[in-house]
């Protein structure tokens, strides 16, 4: 989930007091495969209470001690809501070194009391959304995952949504996934959902030579064309993060014949299929979108959550990535309500974003230019 393929998450785990810790940590397990794992407990001090979240601490290093999770567990305290996005920042862009640096955040879900725009929980999400896009790859957590279940039946499949971006993570995450014992009998399926004006045939090509490639065994591939202004929210940033994403020219040398000819990879990234079917327009309707009204965003989501139930509602799991994450505090409770309305009625979720395609450009004042 990081520059090389084939890598190993190394994952912090942050956790709201008073939040329980043992859904995060059990999926910490399953992602870094017995690596070590950092869970941190972020407390509110209001200065009323003694010894806040010491408990708390104390039951999150027994539960990793019990799932056998390497690693350890401790504690931060702020007091203004307004100093976690500063260490949270310290925090995701500083545990460890070199070789030890983590590279994955883990968080819970939204709660209720953020979906309704309660301060608090708002802001916490807010905070950690934005500062693991800037550091590192966020993987949020829908859904209950106990270690100490029956395997998964070798009819039950892996859904991954791929829309628009990400493909790369969305990837390694199911490949993580598939190496677990409870998921190992699991089929992949893997859903693409393209801009109706991409070139679909390209892609297409481009991404079966890249799963031969890479020796990746997908039990169905389908590609889906979808209206520009369905997967707006996708596509706010589309060029902008095309042209910040490495791009290698395609090699056509008889090296790179020989190399591909014989089953060594090229090491181009499986976004690339995606990004060379850019038809490198940005429409006005979707500009004129960035401003986006409640409503307009609800039926984007509900139309694509039909989409997604019509193909994936028995899945035993469904890997979905999320859009960029609003700058402005304003737009954010939109964003999260987004996010639930498109996995309504799903049990296990995973939604996944990479660091590798980050922006913090502003969607109103960015003028999207190729």
């Amino acid at each position: 989930m990081v520059e090389e393929f084939g890598s190993k998450p190394r994952c912090i785990v942050f956790t709201r007091f008073p939040a329980p810790c043992d859904n995060l940590l059990r999926m910490a397990k399953i992602l870094s495969q017995n690596r070590s794992a950092l869970c941190l407990s972020l407390i509110r001090d209001t200065g009323d209470q003694e010894n806040i979240g010491s408990e708390d601490v104390r039951t999150a290093r027994q539960y990793m001690e019990y799932i056998d999770l390497p690693g350890y567990a401790t504690q931060f305290k702020y007091q203004k809501i307004s100093s976690l996005h500063s260490i949270a920042s310290a925090l995701a862009s500083c545990c460890g070194l070199g070789v030890f640096q983590s590279n994955t955040v883990i968080i819970e879900y939204p709660s209720q009391a953020a979906l309704r725009g309660l301060p608090d929980s708002l802001l916490y999400h807010y905070h950690m959304h934005r500062v693991c896009v800037q550091h590192c790859n966020l993987v949020v957590v829908k859904g209950i995952f106990p270690l100490k279940i029956s395997p998964v039946e070798s009819n039950e499949t892996i859904d991954i949504w791929w829309i628009i971006d990400n493909g790369d993570v969305l990837l390694m995450v199911a490949k993580m996934l598939k190496k677990h014992k409870i998921w190992h009998k699991a089929k992949i399926r893997l859903f693409v959902v393209v801009d109706i004006e991409d070139d679909i045939e390209r892609i297409e090509k481009a991404l079966f030579l890249w799963l031969i490639d890479n020796h990746y065994l997908i039990s169905k591939i389908e590609f889906i064309r979808a209206d520009s202004w369905i997967i707006s929210d996708y596509l706010q940033l589309r060029s902008l993060q095309i042209k910040r994403r490495y791009y290698k020219a395609d090699d056509k040398s008889l090296f790179s014949y020989l190399k591909r000819l014989i089953g060594i990879p090229d090491g181009k990234p499986a976004q690339n299929a995606v990004d060379c079917g850019f038809h490198g327009l940005t429409t006005s309707s979707i500009r004129s979108n960035s401003l986006m009204k409640m409503d307009e965003q609800k039926q984007r989501a509900r139309q694509l959550n039909k989409e997604i139930l019509g193909r994936s509602s028995n899945a035993a799991l469904v890997l979905m990535n999320m859009p960029e994450p609003p700058v402005h505090l304003e737009r954010f409770w939109k964003y999260l309500n987004f996010l639930n309305d498109i996995s309504n009625e799903l049990k296990k979720v995973l939604f996944v974003r990479g660091v590798d395609v980050q922006s913090n450009v502003d969607l109103e004042t960015s003028t999207m230019k190729n």
